[in-house]
């Protein structure tokens, strides 16, 4: 660490081209590598019932992907004519010819009313009629089939809408960018506000976006290159940049802060940044090893999103660390005494520690009541979490004016058909063996409302060792209808269906994926918690030579995590204030989103705690005196903690401007988690819990005493 730095002030030339040139190619590669590197479908690698169907479809049935299946549905109307109009006809025909024209290997089949007169392709009024497309590799290919219709749909007047689980995934991805783009709108204003009363100079504001700004690129230009390899769940893109803006930014001012402060005590500006690094560089080094090692457990989870969130975060994590060490102090030793210019007189000290030390004081008068009356607040914002509902956002919880949401709603008012999932039996064995099962099971389901079994289709491999009972499912696969339906179908109709045979039948597909991922989390989580406490406990217990600081640490950590699941289960799913505040009210929590939170708001939230401890733990090894060194410590990270977390909730909250719910949730949640822990937990709970435990605090038992002291 510190040998970086002082090779970056020695020839910081060399180490600004250095990351110029990697940021030119970075964007490069973006560019060239992004359009491949990122999908929209939950994959998942444990042993669930959908996992074993779906390996054995690859291993025994690979040809069944390039089979007629359908998997978009245009759906045609028009406010004037209906289908037995000669120019809608002749409309509809133009616009099958415009599609057949892209090609076998985009558009490889397809049916009309007009070319099987099925009635339920046609709606009731006969002014709207569907069109079942087979559109190969969809994810790569949706874009050339929707610039066709809406060609269409610009050209003929027509009311033109392509539904399906490639073009809602394009639509989902399309939101996502936009709302990155109004996350950097919001976001990087609201942290050069902080930056600027911080520092109270324009220059050395503008440094840590710098760095903020490299590090995502480089990021970026990694997971895009590996995603070419082994693609990333696209929402990655966006936790980069957001977690990019927050430690960047964050570890910078650490660094700046620390320099400014040496500079100001005396120091020649290389010997204040060589104590930066020895001082300021151990907490970056600490808390971006604690933001890793927190995040490490999500790469346990056999799923893509967890996964590829949890990659992407902490490359961005180490990134930025490597920046800090490098870049930064290029940039500082650059500059010189230029970092100081551009003063604002007017906003020196607004971020000191004075404000703090009075209620240090009144908290210590009053410890008991204080942490009482604290933990039953947090406490009570946390009750909500007991009545959190898990689940994935689906098509309603897109915004209206999105075309495959309008498409949707079509499709549920007048037609009667499965378009956005379906069912997928997998029976292993022998196509005779399985026939009469199978007859049995398309019966049972065409007594069930969540099935369109007049629709089911029958497919077997070309060695009769395999069956694929596809059997589409109205409306959409993320609903509480299709999930429900599901558990039906495994739990009672394939059991009766497939009673006294040798065949064993097993259930995949869109609803079932998800099923299987909401048990695959629950399974992971407790293991994912212990992990992360568990590491937390020790590094803690090795920095303090302490077990209580470490016990108390991670219980506070806990209640401003829980505050923040109860404070978006009551927004978001209970609606409390969530038009005032421009979210969407839903019916549950994003799955992925509590675990997710947890890793990152413990690994986030513990900087500040680390910092503060430690001030305190110097003041009282020196002074032996508990009180006055809780005052002490408060009062002199005041400043830095303060604007340290102002800066990460408005770049969370920027996160939570955007129109999709999973990502409102994210922000909100990481933004009112980082307050509380910030403002209530660091100002009442922490003064308080240490006042009254006293010496007690560091108690160390006599059998750890060997442990080296830090």
């Amino acid at each position: 660490m510190q040998v970086l730095t002082r090779i970056s002030t020695s020839h910081p030339a060399i180490v600004l081209i250095a990351w110029l040139a990697a940021m030119l190619l970075s964007g490069a590669l973006i560019v060239h590598h992004a359009a491949s590197a990122f999908t929209t479908t939950v994959q998942r690698y444990d042993g669930s019932e959908s996992a074993q169907a779906e390996a054995l479809l690859r291993q025994r049935f690979p040809e069944r992907s390039t089979l007629d299946q359908p998997n978009e549905i245009l759906i045609v109307g028009s406010d004037t004519l209906t289908v037995d109009d000669d120019a809608f006809r002749e409309q509809v025909q133009a616009l099958g010819q415009k599609l057949l024209a892209l090609g076998a290997d985009v558009i490889a089949g397809g049916s009309s009313y007009y070319l099987s007169g099925d009635p339920a392709l046609v709606s009731a009024d006969r002014r709207t009629t569907l069109i079942p497309l087979v559109v190969r590799a969809p994810e790569t290919n949706i874009g050339k089939v929707r610039a066709v219709v809406r060609e269409a749909a610009d050209a003929d007047g027509l009311r033109v809408h392509l539904v399906g689980r490639a073009s809602v995934g394009s639509d989902f991805k399309a939101l996502a960018e936009a709302d990155l783009r109004a996350e950097l709108r919001i976001g990087l204003p609201a942290a050069l506000v902080v930056l600027l009363l911080v520092f109270a100079t324009v220059v050395a504001a503008l440094v840590p976006l710098l760095i903020a700004l490299a590090s995502i690129m480089v990021t970026m230009a990694i997971v895009t290159v590996t995603g070419t390899h082994v693609q990333a769940y696209f929402l990655v893109t966006n936790m980069i940049v957001m977690m990019g803006l927050a430690v960047g930014i964050d570890y910078s001012l650490f660094f700046l802060s620390r320099y400014r402060d040496e500079r100001q005590a005396g120091r020649l500006s290389a010997a204040a940044i060589a104590m930066a690094a020895s001082t300021a560089g151990r907490a970056i080094l600490y808390s971006g090893a604690t933001v890793v090692l927190a995040l490490l457990g999500l790469l346990l989870i056999p799923t893509n999103v967890f996964r590829s969130l949890a990659a992407g975060a902490i490359l961005v994590v180490l990134v930025s660390m490597a920046a800090c060490f490098t870049l930064l102090p290029a940039i500082v030793a650059l500059l010189g005494d230029r970092l100081e210019a551009l003063r604002l007189p007017r906003l020196r000290g607004r971020f000191s520690g004075a404000g703090w030390d009075w209620m240090a004081r009144l908290v210590a008068r009053r410890p008991l009541l204080s942490l009482v009356v604290s933990a039953t607040l947090l406490a009570a914002c946390a009750a909500p979490t007991l009545r959190m509902h898990i689940g994935f956002a689906g098509i309603e919880t897109l915004p209206d004016r999105i075309e495959s949401k309008r498409g949707f709603a079509i499709l549920q008012e007048q037609f009667a058909i499965g378009v956005i999932s379906e069912a997928v039996v997998v029976i292993d064995a022998d196509t005779a063996a399985a026939a009469e099962p199978v007859a049995r099971l398309r019966a049972s389901l065409a007594g069930d409302r969540a099935f369109v079994a007049s629709k089911a289709r029958v497919q077997t491999n070309a060695a009769g060792t395999l069956t694929v009972l596809a059997v589409p499912m109205p409306g959409d696969a993320e609903s509480a209808s299709a999930q429900a339906g599901i558990e039906r179908l495994r739990h009672r109709h394939i059991p009766a269906a497939f009673d006294g045979t040798n065949a064993t039948a097993l259930v995949t597909g869109s609803a079932a994926g998800y099923i299987d991922f909401f048990r695959l989390t629950e399974r992971y989580t407790p293991i994912v918690f212990v992990l992360v406490l568990g590491l937390s406990w020790v590094l803690l217990t090795l920095a303090f030579r302490s077990v209580i600081v470490p016990l108390k640490a991670i219980v506070m950590n806990l209640l401003s995590v829980g505050a923040a699941y109860g404070l978006m289960v009551l927004v978001f799913q209970e609606g409390v204030g969530a038009t005032l505040l421009g979210f969407t009210q839903v019916a549950q929590i994003e799955a992925w989103i509590p675990l997710f939170l947890f890793t990152i708001l413990y690994g986030l939230s513990m900087d500040y705690h680390v910092l503060l401890l430690s001030r305190i733990r110097e003041r009282y090894d020196a002074t032996g005196d508990n009180a006055e060194a809780v005052g002490y410590g408060l009062r002199t990270t005041a400043g830095i903690i303060t604007g340290a977390a102002l800066i990460m909730v408005a770049i969370f909250a920027g996160f939570a401007s955007g129109e999709l719910v999973m990502f409102q949730q994210v922000g909100f949640g990481l933004a009112v988690a980082i307050l509380i822990d910030a403002t209530i937990v660091r100002s009442v709970i922490v003064p308080a819990a240490m006042t009254l435990l006293g010496d007690r605090n560091w108690y160390l038992p006599s059998w750890l005493g060997w442990l080296p002291r830090r």
